[in-house]
């Protein structure tokens, strides 16, 4: 009986733990990128100050898709994460995200919470960057978001 009774609270402990580390995990394994952002709404009355993005170089040039695509990122010439391979179909390592015409997007790349105040600072600076971390298996992790500096 007296292994029963603890065998819940140590699954449990183990579980939470699993989902903390697999958080990390895209910054422990992952590769850093920085994207060129820009802000369109600061405020949300119910979880607080956040930052919807849109990224400019987050465009498929080669032809229009619609719907989910996969995608990876490498560092452009300029240091900002730029597409380095697109697909339909789901392919190891790929951000699922999701295609309106040539603009691509990512569901965890959409919104930014930013501490209470900041987000009106950040809509009036315009252009902003995004550092990320992307898991080897696709994951990403929000790091920072900042006033881009050019």
């Amino acid at each position: 009986m007296k292994v029963k009774a603890w065998l819940l609270p140590i699954l449990l402990t183990l579980f939470v733990a699993i989902l903390v580390a697999s958080f990390y995990a895209a910054s422990w394994f992952g590769e850093q990128y920085v994207l060129r952002a820009e802000p369109f709404d600061p405020f949300d009355p119910f979880y607080g100050e956040y930052v919807l993005l849109q990224y400019p170089d987050l465009n498929v040039q080669s032809r229009s898709f619609e719907g989910p695509v996969y995608f990876t990122l490498k560092e452009g010439p300029d240091g900002f994460a730029v597409i380095d391979r697109i697909e339909d179909e789901p392919f190891f390592g790929a951000i699922r995200g999701a295609a309106f015409g040539r603009q691509i997007t990512a569901p965890q790349l959409e919104q930014f919470y930013v501490e209470q105040g900041r987000g009106p600072e950040l809509e009036q600076a315009v252009d902003l960057q995004v550092t990320i971390d992307v898991a080897p298996w696709g994951f990403i992790r929000p790091v920072s978001l900042d006033v881009r500096e050019e």
